[in-house]
């Protein structure tokens, strides 16, 4: 069967989570599910309407369904309903509405500003949740006029350091998220302006919204910092440390700027830094509100260890996804602790001797999935955390003994002595950049290094998908036991995308015996499921599907077809205004126009002084072509029909009608300026959008004849991937092995193998590529991958086995019996179309697919 992206347990709103310890979370849950399934009552109309756009609507990158994972959903409701529904803006009303069994510890001096915690898995995609909330905060603010102080335009991301600032940096840059990802609503693209200003590029911003990105020690204020305050030496230089005084982007004159705009909301990654008020983080939050026209409007931290020294969670976690449900949802790889029997530790100075065994061990396990995932072009990476820095440059030079080139071994460490300095010479300062870079850069197609070397990268925020293999040296001292969890941490990103299937991929961390201890007890306090396995029996998870050139003879040729739905002009004539829904808007004659007000701020541009501060009343766009031509463009512009000549004229009137018959509780005119000013909310624009851009795409989508292109596609031509499904060998495939989702599917590719009748066959996939498309129920466009592709004794046959049915089952049978007689015809080879049902093919043992498809064609008359 063919699997659906939707099914994915990462997608699902699951029926149940793992209980939370953070004090307040047990009690925010259901009240945001509650508020989710009663439609967002309470939130703002611009905020309906991005919910909806985000996790109601289909959303397509390439050729793939893209959608957000739901702890990425959850987080966000949960920001939107405390901050914008509840109003909650302290610690204080939130413990007194959430922590029944009062563990929150209240300190009011420092509760002055909504702060949100979100404890979310490595690998879960707080990036993600950051730009949603960004956007929420930037629509709010922009339309929302009675509550706009409560949003904010202005955005401080700010990273701990620079190997997590180069991290968001490649999303951030240029706004980059904000076009790849779905995030804006189509008919708001040209309200969306928002300038990005990185810590290397100080540029000054003209846009209605500013985003700066940097890491904390760029704000420090060099003559403000106490001695003592500061990340070690060793660690600031890949940290980065604050910029010169008087500069643009040092510290005072950074937080000048980000002052100068108003309101200012701030986003902390990796926010487990801010454990005390002691830290200069800490600080400089507390300058920024203190400094601000307007202060802070919420500050959200971001991190997978929100924990004090002594282990206990943050007060403020609002979100709890932990790394247990990560696993559970196959977001994350799955932690195997390889544990060793008889090994030994040696007496030696050196560490390389002294841990040889584990490293030995860790290089074995390293290998066996290199030659795995060499099939499909990836390259595995073997992480080992040293003791100390000492420690790492000695396992480091002992690498190339065991057959790893020098050249493949990155280690963070400069020198002999362990230290990093920044350097003052341009040649000191090149090779510390280049250092970061490389670091960064681990996961690329063309990356040199199989080894990663390290003591420093476990507060760095540092983790990348190639990590497959830990071996942990250094000893787990602290209290707060965030350094085991930050160990796994940096393995735990998957290589393949969640849609590859089920998640079988691996992170093995050889046996240290602290981390053992620390793993019994999350599993007591969370129920993970980490195997403990020797190393012995570690066997490669996940396998790779490529085409045997031995097994040639059983290729398929595959004809190149057109596609079975274009899209037209619409027959406007069939365009009834009586079959739109109606909007049922209260009657605008009922409101009072003279609240749409917006607020003026003068400030001299030399000392950002306010000198002048005015409330106006909103001008509102009064003409009646005006306003059509503003709405009419947009839905034409969202149905790619802006650029057909008439398309305006024949909307235009149709539009006017339906919005005097149908959109308002009463018959309105346009002509009415009361009417007018109505008509400019953000709820009716946005529902005259959507309910045309949906009538519009019924009409203009049709399903066409296929034509053969004449051009052929051989499934040998089929690149290498690597799939985490079960699999299943079979002798009458070019494939070495065939992945399955169901037991059917695997006995199905068992009978095939069998059969007589069939000369070859091929389990289809997207990489193999034989896709039909057909018009949904819905009049979505949907893409059908059929099972099966068989070349039997007698014709060729695409085969679709089957559990369940569902609604669409009927169109891709028509489209796939359409699909088959018109190659058929073109090609001159007969295909066929087989659905094969589980009752039916289980009923019996069939000894040839003839047999099975006469009966299947018997029963069927």
């Amino acid at each position: 069967m063919v699997q659906e992206i939707r099914l994915l347990q990462a997608y699902q709103i699951p029926n149940t989570q793992r209980k939370s310890r953070a004090a307040l979370v047990q009690a925010i849950r259901p009240r945001v599910r509650a508020w989710r399934s009663g439609g967002y009552d309470g939130a703002t109309g611009t905020t309906r309407r991005l919910l909806r756009y985000w996790f109601e609507t289909d959303h397509e990158s390439g050729d793939e369904p893209w959608l957000y994972y739901y702890c990425q959903r959850e987080a966000i409701e949960t920001i939107i309903f405390l901050y914008e529904v509840m109003q909650y803006r302290s610690l204080y009303e939130l413990a007194r509405e959430f922590d029944d069994d009062r563990r929150v510890q209240l300190n009011p001096s420092q509760d002055r500003w909504a702060r949100y915690v979100c404890k979310m898995a490595t690998g879960s995609g707080k990036t993600k949740v950051m730009s949603l909330a960004i956007v929420w905060s930037y629509f709010n603010a922009l339309r929302e006029q009675e509550r706009r102080r409560d949003y904010s335009r202005t955005f401080a991301v700010i990273a701990p350091n620079v190997i997590v600032y180069q991290r968001l940096l490649d999303d951030f840059r240029d706004g980059k998220i904000f076009r790849d990802d779905p995030l804006i609503p189509p008919e708001w693209s040209g309200d969306w302006r928002m300038t990005v200003v990185t810590r290397d590029d100080p540029v000054h911003s003209s846009t209605p919204g500013t985003l700066y990105l940097t890491n904390v020690h760029q704000l420090y204020d060099p003559s403000k910092r106490r001695r003592g305050a500061q990340e070690p030496a060793a660690m600031t230089a890949v940290l980065g440390g604050p910029r010169p005084a008087g500069s643009e982007s040092s510290g005072p004159g950074l937080r000048q700027r980000m002052m100068a705009h108003g309101e200012l909301m701030v986003l902390n990654d990796e926010g487990h830094h801010l454990h005390t008020d002691e830290l200069e983080w800490k600080k400089v939050i507390d300058e920024l509100n203190d400094a601000a026209d307007g202060g802070l409007t919420a500050q959200l931290d971001f991190t997978a260890t929100p924990k004090h020294q002594n282990g206990r969670l943050f007060d403020e976690i609002v979100v709890d996804y932990p790394i247990a449900q990560a696993i559970d949802d196959d977001i994350v790889k799955q932690p195997i602790l390889g544990t060793l029997k008889g090994d030994a530790t040696y007496e030696s100075e050196n560490a390389a001797e002294k841990h040889r065994d584990k490293l030995t061990a860790g290089i074995k396990k390293w290998r066996e999935r290199r030659d795995e995932l060499a099939k499909v072009d990836r390259k595995p990476l073997l992480f080992i955390m040293a003791e100390n820095t000492t420690a790492a440059d000695e396992i480091a030079d002992w690498l190339p003994s065991q057959g790893i080139k020098e050249s493949e071994v990155l280690n963070i460490h400069t020198n002999r002595k362990g230290e990093i300095s920044e350097g003052t010479t341009a040649k000191a300062q090149r090779e510390l950049d280049e250092l970061r870079e490389a670091a960064r850069r681990v996961d690329e197609p063309d990356n040199p290094y199989s080894a990663i070397v390290s003591v420093l990268m476990l507060r760095e925020g540092w983790d990348v998908r190639n990590v497959c293999v830990i071996v942990a040296l250094r000893p787990y001292t602290a209290a707060s036991q965030i350094l085991p969890e930050q160990t796994l941490g940096r393995g735990l990103r998957r290589m393949f995308p969640v849609s590859s299937g089920k998640a079988a991929e691996q992170v093995i961390v050889i046996e240290h015996e602290a981390f053992i201890e620390f793993w019994k007890r999350e599993i007591e306090a969370e129920d993970i499921d980490m195997q403990i396995v020797p190393v012995g029996q570690l066997r490669t998870a996940g396998q790779a599907i490529y085409v045997n050139p031995e097994k040639i003879e059983y290729d398929i040729e595959i004809p190149e077809v057109t596609p079975a739905v274009t899209e037209r002009a619409p027959d406007w004539n069939a365009l009834d205004i009586e079959q739109i829904e109606p909007g049922r808007f209260p009657s605008p004659y009922a409101h009072s126009v003279g609240e749409d007000t917006f607020t003026y701020i003068g400030r001299h541009m030399l000392t950002f002084e306010v000198v002048d501060r005015d409330e106006i009343e909103r001008d509102f766009p009064l003409e009646l072509v005006g306003f059509l031509n503003e709405i009419c463009r947009k839905v034409l512009r969202e149905c790619r029909l802006h650029n057909l000549a008439d398309t305006f004229a024949r909307l235009a009137p149709l539009m006017k009608r339906y919005i005097e018959q149908r959109l308002f509780e009463v018959k309105v005119s346009m002509e009415d300026e009361q009417v007018m000013r109505r008509l400019n909310g953000v709820a009716q624009k946005v529902w005259l959008y959507e309910r045309f851009v949906h009538a519009i795409r019924a009409l203009a989508w049709q399903e066409t004849p296929i034509r053969v292109k004449g051009e052929r596609r051989l499934v040998s031509e089929t690149k290498p991937l690597w799939s985490s499904r079960p699999t299943v060998a079979a002798r009458k495939t070019v494939f070495n092995l065939v992945p399955y989702d169901s037991g059917l599917e695997a006995d199905f590719t068992r009978f095939l193998d069998a059969a007589p009748d069939v000369a070859a066959f091929a389990r289809n996939t997207t990489k193999v590529g034989l896709k039909i498309n057909y018009l949904k129920s819905t009049s979505a466009v949907g893409v059908y991958y059929p099972d099966f592709i068989v070349r039997a004794m007698d014709a060729h046959v695409i085969v679709e086995t089957k559990g369940l049915e569902d609604i669409e089952v009927a169109q891709k049978d028509r489209r796939a019996r359409q699909w088959c007689a018109t190659v058929s015809e073109a090609t001159g080879t007969e295909w066929r179309y087989l659905k094969v049902a589980q009752e039916m093919f289980e009923r019996e043992p069939w000894a040839s697919l003839g047999e099975l498809e006469a009966a299947i064609g018997l029963a069927g008359d």
